[in-house]
């Protein structure tokens, strides 16, 4: 056999041997439930918009496999329009771009109710329970995708009625058996462990693979290095807050009614099952932990005015009084929901503390958004990249909000002061990895928090891939064929029992090779 021949056989068996070794794979998902899918193929999907499409999509799922989805594309508190994305969003590192908005736009919505919702969106409409069951049952869906907290009653019905399994991706536990039954209840709390954004976007790669999605290996590398980039500076800026003796507390604002008047609070709970604070905590932020409430004994983690300023009469707040703070805050972390409440807070002094009245806040997004390399180097970085969409609006107070999301966490906190004269209390020398830290049980005493110490930092944020690999240019050496005046020199044939080959058959090569090896990379 000529050598040709013998070359493209060996590749087409080489691929072929690929092939049938990764048609079939499997995945388990995060309550061990295996599901197989022949990734030869594009697994067709629904999922929720927000944290699962655009975590895949960033990833690099396109629109042919996401079937259907429920609920926000943006986190909640948005004013981001899904049918107008080019105007922008107050929150421009959260929400979609215009470019990532294509991607649902070919989809069924099965939440027309409350797609557009700015309290939140997190299920499908009622009215269309029939219709995904339908889906599920003649298989327009090879999966339902649930990337969540486990606490979803529409999705734990569905796989009631229809005896199906959602791949479950956990964004609060680490996947362990002594966690999270097949049913999403929890075996042993103290035995369930806190996720953080890292944790979260490496599963989500490991589906998007499983699921037959085309990753773009170069551009996902690239946005780890950013991430990593990214999480390298914060951890530095971190040691100097520390080092200014400064604090920061992560919380929900509201409202709530007391003795007949409507008064705001600010809830006190762990950083332990959000996935941002969990993050913020593992590079060194100093996060002020919660006590523990106990409600039948009329303790009440909303903090209202009266308890936040315990040396206060009540219902008056002065400087005579007002040093002396329940949490003693230089910054602080306010769910993208309630966030929007401050502008009125600190135009009418509603909730006086010196950080509020100070500026020193920023928005966290709470269980929604993407979770990705991408979205960990937009909430990290010093300086992000602004987008180009960038948001407009007349409202002053949505102004002072937007203005205050162009720069994030690493920006707003370093430019902070210690404004608190509370007692500040003193750092625990522990491992914020963990398990007494990171259990659902676990955590803190009321406003302590970690110590420093770049030895226990968590490390994946700071192993960066390697840059890409430069080759440089090399310019061809010009060859002057030697010819002869009086002879003409004849065309080259080629022959097929020559050995040579051809321009043709060098070109049918090169594109056999690079399917072949496009096939092992994706198939990885």
């Amino acid at each position: 056999m000529a050598l040709v021949p013998k070359l493209l056989a060996a590749l087409a068996l080489s691929a072929s041997a690929s092939i049938s070794r990764a048609e079939i794979v499997t995945f388990e998902d995060d309550r061990f439930v295996t599901h197989t899918w022949d990734n030869s193929k594009k697994a067709k999907i629904c999922t929720r918009a927000g944290v699962g499409g655009l975590s895949l999509h960033q990833l690099g799922m396109q629109s042919d496999q996401l079937y259907c989805y429920y609920g926000l594309w943006g986190i909640r508190g948005s004013d981001f329009d899904p049918e107008n994305p080019d105007v922008g969003s107050i929150y421009p590192e959260a929400d979609p771009t215009p470019d990532e908005a294509t991607f649902f736009k070919d989809a069924i919505n099965l939440s027309p109710g409350c797609w557009k919702n700015p309290r939140g969106c997190f299920r499908w409409d009622e009215g269309l329970d029939d219709e995904i069951r339908n889906m599920v049952n003649t298989s327009q869906i090879d999966f339902i995708v649930t990337i969540d907290n486990g606490n979803d009653a529409q999705m734990k019905a569905l796989e009631q009625d229809l005896g199906y399994r959602t791949i479950f991706v956990d964004t609060f536990y680490e996947k362990n058996p002594d966690c999270r039954a097949e049913n999403y209840t929890l075996i042993d709390e103290s035995k369930c462990y806190g996720r953080s954004m890292i944790d979260i976007a490496a599963r989500v790669e490991e589906l998007a693979i499983f699921l037959g999605v085309d990753v773009d290996v170069p551009a996902q590398e690239a946005a780890k290095r950013e991430a990593c980039e990214a999480a390298a500076d914060f951890t530095d800026s971190m040691k100097e807050v520390q080092e200014k003796d400064m604090r920061i507390k992560v919380s929900i604002l509201g409202s709530t009614e007391v003795d007949g008047e409507n008064v705001p609070y600010a809830r006190d709970f762990d950083p332990i099952t959000l996935w941002v604070p969990r993050t913020l905590e593992e590079l060194g932020a100093p996060l002020l932990h919660a006590k523990v409430y106990n409600s039948s004994a009329g303790e009440n983690r909303n903090i209202v005015p009266d308890v936040f300023w315990p040396d206060c009469s009540p219902g008056l707040v002065n400087d005579t009084c007002s040093d002396n703070t329940y949490h003693p805050v230089d910054f602080w972390l306010i769910d993208s929901r309630s966030y929007l409440v401050l502008s009125d807070w600190v135009e009418f002094g509603i909730f006086p503390d010196p950080a509020i009245a100070a500026g020193q806040y920023s928005y966290y997004p709470r269980n929604d958004g993407a979770i990705s390399f991408k979205m960990i180097a937009n909430l990290l970085s010093k300086c992000p990249r602004l987008r180009e969409h960038s948001y407009h609006h007349s409202d002053s107070s949505y102004a002072m909000i937007a203005r205050n999301s162009l720069d994030m966490y690493n920006q707003k906190i370093s430019a902070a002061a210690k404004v608190s004269k509370s007692d500040p209390g003193t750092c625990k020398p522990v491992d914020p990895k963990s398990s007494e830290i990171i259990s659902k049980d676990g955590g803190l005493d009321l406003n302590d928090f970690i110590c420093y110490n770049y030895d226990l930092i968590q490390q994946e944020y700071l192993t960066c891939p390697p840059p890409p690999e430069v080759v440089p240019e090399t310019k061809p050496t010009e060859v002057v064929p030697e010819t002869k005046p009086t002879e003409s020199v004849p065309e080259p044939k080629a022959s097929s029992e020559s050995g040579g080959v051809d321009r043709t058959t060098s070109r049918f090569l090169a594109f056999a090779v690079v399917s072949a090896g496009t096939y092992l990379l994706s198939s990885a």
